[in-house]
């Protein structure tokens, strides 16, 4: 006889062809759900690979996994919305099939929604990297400023059922970040509390089997961290300041790091960034980096081989470095 599924609760995970991925993620988050029988909502976008065997197998080992199937593949924001939608808990924790739930996470948010206050969405880290202290936000402009980069990761979101009910999806459909657009279109409409949790932290799945495929490794990195953001945090609502848009422009690059100084250099290393694409790219990286555009165009310049041995020579030196004395 299968539990009966927590009310409170749900995990939501849109997969796409990415079976190694998501057996993994299941023999990870299977063990968490089940103690406080969690359900597991899996929506397959019509996976051409052993998808569906692998949710067979874990059906057998845990019979609050549901699935899913359409019936060709849509696209992958048309696939959130159908995974969101489909949960019939109060609160939906939208997880990437590559992501990773820390073990006091679903504990935590399960503790934090038997609270007094009721929320329209839940944020949680990323590997740590934000480190505003846990808080409510029911200021617009404050959540936008300090949070957007951090929500631009889907594994991040836990949305409330009435938030998903009155969400208008279309309006972010090909933005790339509809899962955060329909929060902070809430955020600047309604009277709304979203809560920050500091301390519960998504990471990444890590084996050695598995290779990650997503956008952030190709060229589309500029094409989607650049442009396709930027043209996202400027089609948010007018109520949102401009100030505010400008720093959560930049706040994508800040979390990803993607778009340091260290991060371009990598990025030319490794064949993504170039003169043509710099140009290409140049008005919104204006807004997405905090130091001279030049710098960039120099990199981008920069023969690879020759970029490549500065970088041996400054790493030989960082590791060979005598470490600094404490009283100086």
């Amino acid at each position: 006889m299968n539990p009966v599924g927590n009310p409170s609760l749900s995990i939501v995970i849109p997969s796409y062809n990415r079976a190694d991925f998501l057996d993994q993620s299941l023999s990870v988050h299977v063990p968490l759900a089940r103690s406080h029988n969690i359900q597991i909502l899996i929506s397959d976008n019509a996976s051409t690979d052993n998808t569906q065997d692998v949710i067979a197998k874990w059906q057998k080992e845990y019979g609050l996994i549901h699935c899913l199937k359409n019936e060709t593949t849509v696209g992958p924001e048309a696939n959130f919305e159908k995974a969101l939608k489909a949960a019939d808990t109060q609160y939906v924790w939208l997880l990437g099939d590559t992501s990773k739930i820390p073990e006091n996470g679903i504990v935590s948010i399960l503790k934090l929604i038997e609270s007094t206050d009721s929320y329209s969405a839940i944020v949680v880290n990323l590997i740590d990297k934000n480190t505003t202290a846990s808080k409510n936000y029911s200021c617009p402009d404050t959540l936008l400023t300090e949070l957007a980069g951090i929500m631009s990761c889907m594994s991040c979101l836990i949305y409330n059922k009435e938030l998903i009910a009155s969400a208008d999806f279309s309006r972010y459909i090909g933005s790339y970040f509809m899962q955060t657009g329909v929060i902070l279109e809430h955020a600047a409409h309604d009277d709304v509390l979203i809560r920050w949790e500091q301390e519960i932290s998504i990471t990444s799945l890590e084996s050695p089997t598995l290779q990650k495929k997503g956008w952030a490794n190709t060229p589309k990195i500029f094409e989607v961290g650049i442009e396709k953001w930027v043209n996202f945090i400027f089609s948010l609502p007018s109520n949102y300041a401009l100030k505010s848009k400008l720093a959560a422009c930049r706040s994508f690059g800040a979390v990803s790091g993607a778009f340091s100084v260290r991060g371009m250099v990598s990025l030319r290393l490794r064949g993504l960034l170039s003169y043509s694409v710099y140009r290409q790219f140049k008005y919104a990286l204006r807004l997405s980096i905090n130091y001279p555009l030049l710098i960039v165009a120099l990199i981008s310049l920069a023969p690879r081989p020759l970029l490549k041995a500065i970088v041996d020579v400054y790493l030989r030196w960082a590791r060979n470095r005598p470490p600094e004395s404490k009283y100086q």
